[in-house]
């Protein structure tokens, strides 16, 4: 079977950290034969340090010389409604970066060219795809932790990443660097929540430049079953993904940045109860800690990005469904809209007052 041929859309972080690392590891099934920039000096360098082919400065350019099946998208959120639309009518299938779109009215678009073209649109939905939250998932749907009844997520990012620089396209997203971040703590909630029908989003600016919307973020998911808080906050100096999983019978602790997983089994306060819940905990931290010790000696383990890029490459060779559906990628957007008009609310009843 000859191999899938894949273009490249966008050349910054992401794409040279996690996407084309990824489709590279899958070189007997797939092609990285072009990439493409507005910027045609960054494209040429990304072609020269992985090898790939080509490297072009738009991606009509490239989809008019070029043979490709698939088209990786990695470019701003406003963007990738109409260069996804374009690589369907050219008959590729899509990956897309998160989010899938700034409006679910732009998704709705996509949706609507991917079944009129037969192609498959996959939304990169990249931390459902973790090792360690692929772990959490199975021990939430064996019942370990007996019936869930709560998520909460805590995500730090380091201001010097987008707050401090002044020109960085997030701070023009709905809601501020909140487009950027947030999709993350919701599309992983929306995998133990349903049918969310009401948000509430608080925010605060603690940063001084201009230039910057909001910078702390206080949000909450109410799903018909059980509901999710999150905060994020850009206001700090340092980085954290943390997720809690709330049962009736315990609490399953996730860290995505160390990759570990703790389950916590504390019935009550007495010091029998809090010695063998230490204990236990220290225990599972050494283990997890060691075996991701070996698994970085033995070789790079596989992250999120990779595991979900190899099933979208397989859903295509066996004609199966896309790891991530359109609609889930919609639906991430439209709470997205939801928690950006919420906050705008909130900004004209203060400056009504």
């Amino acid at each position: 079977m000859s191999k899938l041929k894949v273009g490249i859309v966008g050349g910054g972080f992401i794409a040279k950290k996690r996407h084309i690392p990824a489709f590279l590891k899958l070189e007997d099934n797939v092609a990285l034969q072009a990439v493409c920039d507005l910027k045609k000096s960054l494209a040429e360098s990304v072609a020269k340090k992985f090898g790939i082919q080509k490297a072009y400065f738009s991606l009509s350019d490239m989809l008019s010389k070029e043979s490709l099946n698939i088209i990786d998208i990695c470019t701003q959120p406003h963007t990738h409604a109409p260069l996804a639309i374009e690589a369907m009518k050219s008959g590729c299938h899509v990956l897309l970066e998160k989010p899938m779109a700034v409006k679910a009215s732009d998704c709705d678009q996509m949706i609507k060219f991917s079944h009129e073209y037969g192609v498959k649109l996959c939304v990169v939905h990249n931390e459902i795809f973790s090792p360690v939250f692929l772990k959490a998932k199975k021990l939430v749907d064996r019942g370990t932790v007996g019936k869930l009844t709560g998520v909460r997520w805590f995500r730090l990012t380091p201001r010097s990443e987008y707050m401090t620089l002044k020109n960085h396209w997030v701070h023009k997203l709905p809601g501020g660097v909140l487009g950027e971040t947030g999709p993350h703590a919701v599309y992983t909630s929306l995998v133990f929540l349903r049918n969310v029908k009401n948000v509430y989003c608080y925010a605060k600016k603690f940063s001084k430049d201009s230039w910057v919307m909001y910078d702390d973020y206080r949000i909450g998911l109410e799903g018909e079953n059980v509901n999710s808080s999150i905060v994020i906050s850009h206001a700090n100096d340092c980085a954290a993904a943390e997720c809690d999983l709330i049962g009736t019978k315990g609490i399953i602790k996730l860290d995505l940045q160390s990759m570990l997983l703790m389950l916590y089994r504390r019935e009550n306060l007495k010091p029998k109860s809090l010695a063998f819940s230490s204990l236990s905990v220290g225990g599972q931290i050494v283990k997890n800690v060691l075996l991701n010790t070996f698994s970085f000696v033995l070789g790079s383990p596989k992250l999120g990005h990779d595991i979900l890029i190899e099933k979208f490459v397989e859903s295509i060779l066996n004609n199966e469904p896309a790891p991530v559906t359109m609609e889930e990628g919609r639906e991430t957007v439209r709470l997205m809209e939801m928690l950006a008009d919420k906050l705008d609310k909130e900004k004209s009843k203060s400056m009504i007052h």
